[in-house]
């Protein structure tokens, strides 16, 4: 996307903040067909076909074609002008790219409030396209008209039926009469009709948004939108990429106070997928690191295909928001028992101790031979006395120590299977447990068939099953954290906003102690006999590191000297420290002079950083610092702003968090100074608004607990 297009459309979205209803879009009065064509086969076709055959639409219906004539009994307008109408609620556009422009003035022109562009071949194909989106992007600014698209599928709604889409799948799209609660959003369409025939297991969408390369319009919208639809309780998204990172936390904020859960399968997280992702729908697909730390932040629920958000989906509308990490596995097959067991163990989840009672109550019905711990194993009993199965389920359902109940089938054994699963059912309907279901056999059938019937859509692997399990007890684990909780701004430092930015190592310290963040005993000096009386003065052992404007990584041109423990010692460094800043070509005029510092040399490293990212903003990163910060990759990061309880929350989630703790003999460090540093940090950082791209305090060492922590390094670009 160019400058151009991206600026109009921040200013777009500013003047939209507050998120459009959508009213006239999902309830329309009126629909103009763009295109509408009397060849079957045709888009233009299919999409009349849609919404006056499809469709439970009972408003006007106004179908314009160059050519003129009728469809069926209506009449074909030859231009949009020629239609009849003052004012029209949606437009759908089947026109070349090239005459899209001109349709949406004259959509313009008819008060047209939502304009549905179809067609594709526009940003995703370049610099051309790119400037057509934004003479589209600026028609919608003067005039008001909203943009769905371009290069979308359009919109699926069930329940009532209306279809303003070109797929000739509409017309199948819940005549099975499984209608549920799940909103759908999707950039791409192929992706979302995949999902929309999850159906066929068991698995059905109310709502489908197609949004395209989201000119205007964008899936936040449509977030929003669900969450505040009675008719929708889960809501889930394919998303490419995020334009907006400030309205996506919007709409993600608004899912969360509607009690609805927002499942997301975030595309585009390699270089392959990325470029693949910027190709097809013209979307940045952002750094996937950031991706996933805001998602975590605002409850969304990360999924990494589709199998797994239909499985995540399906599994939260029947058993709601719950933990689901103590399992127990019920099966008739010894080696599958073992193999859930494997599962379950590398997924983090629990096998749960049964009850003295349980085993008691199942051991009056099973055979002597039966394994009744957990996994339970019935053994082929099971499949020539359905009724067993019942008898011995019954008593886990009714286990405290018990939060699922994981049936993993093997094979289908036509009736027998089809009897075990009918019985099991009677008593699943009936439990307060969740009852998880797997259907391991290739070979579907009568038995599995029954469990789409009724409600208990199966899961096709034991590995995804505790995916599934897995995610939904991490949602019940930060609803349960984050219950009643808010956002809260942190607040900027006063003068902070007035200071002259620094250039150096000395001028971003300076700037970091008028926050509170201090750093060890040191001095600027220009000579080797100025730094030896210095460090004399400071106390051995001392570094000596260089100070000049834009050198950020002075490690690496050997532009620090460590421990250096008197003043021949100091008096030598100083002169590598300058030989080695000319070796690298800085210009003397950048060079300030050299920093002798006191060492420290106890306390756990951290690494404590903040950028603005190009889509969510100020990301704040948290972990193990020091020279090895790229090897050992412990960083937990969130967006700002926060509260302190967050920050305790991503800095517990890093390894390097334990060794805060006393461990060994070692003492406690400092965890309180180290949260306050977070803060100010973070308080300076937004104080300085769009000025900064990034600060950086590593190594921040955290001292034993009651002497605070030192910034002994510091960057602000």
């Amino acid at each position: 996307m160019n400058v151009g297009v991206s600026q109009l459309k921040a200013d777009q979205l500013k003047q939209n903040a507050a998120f459009d209803d959508l009213a006239r879009l999902v309830q329309p009065r009126s629909v103009m067909v763009v295109g509408a064509s009397t060849s079957i086969g045709t888009l233009g076709h299919t999409t009349v076909q849609n919404l006056i055959e499809h469709s439970d639409f009972d408003g006007d219906v106004l179908l314009v074609n160059p050519r003129g004539g009728q469809w069926q009994n209506r009449p074909l307008y030859r231009s949009i002008g020629d239609v009849p109408a003052p004012q029209i609620d949606v437009a759908l556009l089947l026109v070349p790219a090239d005459s899209a422009l001109a349709a949406l003035e004259a959509c313009a022109a008819k008060h047209v409030r939502y304009a549905i562009v179809f067609t594709g071949g526009f940003a995703e194909l370049g610099e051309t396209g790119r400037q057509a989106e934004q003479q589209m992007l600026a028609l919608a600014a003067r005039t008001g008209m909203r943009l769905y698209g371009p290069n979308c599928a359009g919109m699926t709604i069930l329940s009532p039926r209306l279809g303003l889409t070109f797929s000739t799948e509409f017309r199948n799209d819940g005549r099975d009469n499984r209608l549920s609660r799940i909103g759908l959003v999707t950039q791409g369409g192929g992706l979302g009709r995949s999902l929309m025939q999850g159906n066929e297991r068991g698995v059905c969408f109310s709502r489908w948004f197609s949004t395209g390369n989201e000119l205007d319009l964008d899936n936040a919208d449509f977030i929003q939108w669900l969450a505040q639809d009675p008719g929708t309780d889960i809501i889930c998204t394919v998303i490419e990429g995020i334009k907006d990172g400030e309205r996506f936390v919007a709409a993600a904020q608004a899912a969360s106070r509607a009690g609805k859960p927002l499942i997301a399968l975030k595309v585009g997280r390699s270089d392959f997928g990325k470029k693949a992702a910027q190709s097809h729908t013209a979307s940045l697909a952002g750094d996937d690191v950031v991706n996933d730390a805001v998602f975590s932040q605002y409850g969304v629920i990360r999924v990494d295909d589709l199998d797994e958000m239909l499985d995540v989906a399906s599994l939260l509308s029947r058993v709601g928001v719950q933990r689901l990490k103590r399992l127990c596995v019920y099966s008739s097959s010894g080696g599958a028992g073992v193999l859930s067991a494997d599962k379950v163990g590398e997924a983090g989840l629990t096998m749960a101790s049964l009850d003295e009672s349980t085993v008691a109550e199942m051991t009056k019905h099973a055979p002597s031979y039966a394994a009744l711990t957990n996994p339970v194993d019935l053994t082929t009993k099971a499949l020539v006395d359905p009724q067993l199965a019942s008898k011995c389920l019954l008593p886990l359902f009714n286990d405290s120590g018990v939060d699922a109940v994981l049936y993993p089938i093997t094979s289908n054994y036509a009736a027998s299977t089809e009897g075990m699963v009918r019985n099991m059912l009677e008593v699943a309907r009936q439990g307060s447990k969740a009852f998880v279901p797997v259907w391991m056999s290739s070979r579907r059938g009568q038995a599995h068939d029954l469990l789409v019937a009724e409600g208990f859509a199966p899961i096709y692997s034991l590995r995804n099953a505790m995916q599934a399990l897995k995610r939904i007890s991490w949602y019940a684990e930060w609803t349960e954290r984050n219950d009643g909780q808010d956002d809260t701004p942190v607040q900027p430092h006063e003068n902070a906003s007035v200071v002259s930015l620094p250039c150096n190592e000395t001028q971003a310290k300076s700037l970091i102690m008028q926050s509170g963040v201090r750093s060890p005993k040191e001095l600027q000096v220009h000579t080797a006999t100025e730094a030896a009386m210095r460090a004399t003065a400071i106390g051995f052992p001392v570094a000596l590191k260089l100070v000049a404007d834009g050198v950020l990584h002075k490690s690496e041109i050997g532009g620090v000297q460590l421990n250096l423990q008197d003043e021949a010692q100091v008096r030598q460094a100083f002169e590598q420290i300058m030989t080695a800043a000319r070796t690298h070509n800085v210009p003397d005029n950048n060079i300030r002079g050299v920093l002798v510092s006191e060492m420290i040399t106890d306390g756990v490293e951290m690494l404590v950083g903040i950028h603005r990212d190009a889509v969510f903003g100020p990301i704040l990163s948290i972990g193990a610092g020091g020279v090895w910060v790229e090897i050992e990759a412990d960083v937990a990061r969130c967006r700002l702003p926060v509260d302190r309880a967050l920050l305790e929350y991503i800095l517990d989630s890093t390894r390097v968090a334990r060794r805060l703790a006393s461990h060994r003999g070692l003492p406690a460090r400092d965890r309180s100074a180290l949260l306050d540093a977070m803060q100010r940090l973070a308080v300076l950082f937004l104080s300085l608004g769009d000025r900064v791209q990034s600060l950086e305090v590593n190594p921040l060492v955290v001292l034993d607990n009651g002497h605070g922590v030192v910034a002994l390094d510091a960057v602000i670009e």
